[in-house]
């Protein structure tokens, strides 16, 4: 039997029983099981010599919240087990976590501590490997922070926070190494009695690759000179304003000036402005649109670009057929920009891509979940033989206990 139609089958198995126990997000413990599988016409986002194939994913998620006078503890751990039918040398299993203590010393002093962990594997879109044992490449990507926050008097507040950021991959994957960053942050904030809030920020800190290596200009001499640093420093100043205008719609917007210096290549520096602006509408209790404009940064570093500058836009609208189902539709769009090329002439590279998402979900009961959808992604680019489409199904199971 195809897993799409077992796994019908066991939704509807699971949803036709009748549980006295079902979770309720007031509950200081909770269980969360879930099964799904996702049909995809082009996993490694090929131009050419498309694979489909079918992943298969199991999970359970133990959540746990606890207030205590002022203080309240959580954690979130889940285990996610992912099968492919067709490449099962991609199999991989991931622990993920996100733990939190919202602290509070007094009712003018509180903060955060938190650590959180992710796995998965490294998208096809970015990540490009013809050799099979090399194409399982999970990334992991540990953040532990702590932060504070004064009220000095009326809406006056000062911020400062330590964080520390670890990324790895289990295979080498040179455009965006592994690192380790340790950053400080200090700022200030005003906030109105209406909810409105301003905030900047100053955040620095010293990073360092955890899988590339040196090689100087005296070992490899330009232009055949990889030019991957083993430091880095970032550097970033931020201004954050959020808005409630209504009862049915908020707006909140970031500018931010990021720069990136290396110790021993400056050809790999970068000195960019990003931002996100974010609009929230609820015309009726029954449809609302969420929308975003985003321009974004990230290093990939080769020898025709060290960083690219994505500019997106996202609208999220949502329907809420009856009281057990709702419709959502997503609409992503981004332009990348490759810059920082290390070899002058070589031709630049433009992507553009596009991913339009369509999904159902229905809550039988309280306690279970199913959620469809149906999902086309393609990318246009400048470079030879890296456009690419495909088309997803994908239907997901949830039990709550």
């Amino acid at each position: 039997m195809p897993i799409l139609d077992r796994l019908f089958v066991a939704s509807t198995l699971a949803v036709s029983l009748v549980s006295p126990v079902f979770a309720d997000p007031d509950d200081t413990f909770n269980i969360y099981v879930a099964a799904g599988a996702q049909q995809d016409s082009n996993l490694f986002r090929q131009a050419a010599n498309e694979q489909s194939d079918t992943v298969q994913t199991t999970s359970l998620t133990l959540a746990l919240s606890k207030p205590f006078a002022q203080q309240r503890f959580s954690l979130d751990a889940t285990l996610i087990d992912y099968r492919y039918s067709k490449n099962d040398y991609l199999d991989y299993q991931a622990k993920n976590y996100n733990g939190a203590w919202n602290w509070a010393l007094s009712y003018r002093l509180t903060g955060v501590l938190s650590a959180s962990r992710t796995e998965a594997q490294n998208s096809f879109v970015d990540y490009t490997e013809s050799t099979p044992e090399r194409r399982k490449n999970v990334r992991q990507t540990d953040v532990n922070h702590l932060g504070a926050e004064w009220q000095v008097r009326g809406g006056w507040r000062l911020l400062g926070g330590l964080t520390n950021t670890e990324q790895s991959n289990s295979q080498t994957f040179s455009q965006q190494s592994g690192f380790v960053l340790n950053t400080w942050e200090a700022g200030a904030k005003y906030l109105w009695p209406a909810g409105s809030y301003l905030q900047l920020l100053r955040r620095e800190g010293d990073g360092e690759y955890i899988d590339q290596q040196l090689v100087s200009f005296a070992m490899l001499r330009a232009p055949f000179n990889p030019q991957h640093d083993t430091d880095f420093r970032q550097i970033e100043t931020e201004a954050r304003l959020f808005v409630p205008f209504t009862g049915k719609s908020t707006l909140s917007a970031k500018l931010a000036k990021q720069a990136r210096e290396h110790q021993h290549f400056s050809q790999r520096d970068y000195d960019v402005y990003v931002g996100r602006l974010d609009y929230s509408w609820q015309p009726t209790g029954k449809l609302s649109l969420n929308s975003s404009l985003r321009r974004e940064v990230a290093a990939y570093q080769d020898y025709a670009s060290s960083y690219y500058l994505g500019d997106g836009v996202n609208l999220q609208p949502t329907w809420q057929i009856s009281a057990r189902t709702v419709m959502r539709l997503n609409y992503d769009w981004q332009r990348r920009r490759f810059d920082g090329e290390l070899i002058a002439g070589l031709a630049e590279r433009r992507d553009t891509l596009q991913s339009i998402r369509l999904g159902i979900d229905w809550l039988p009961a309280r306690w279970a979940t199913v959620t469809t959808s149906i999902q086309r992604d393609s990318r246009k680019s400048s470079r030879d033989n890296f456009d690419f489409s495909t088309n997803i199904l994908s239907v997901n199971a949830r039990l709550n206990f």
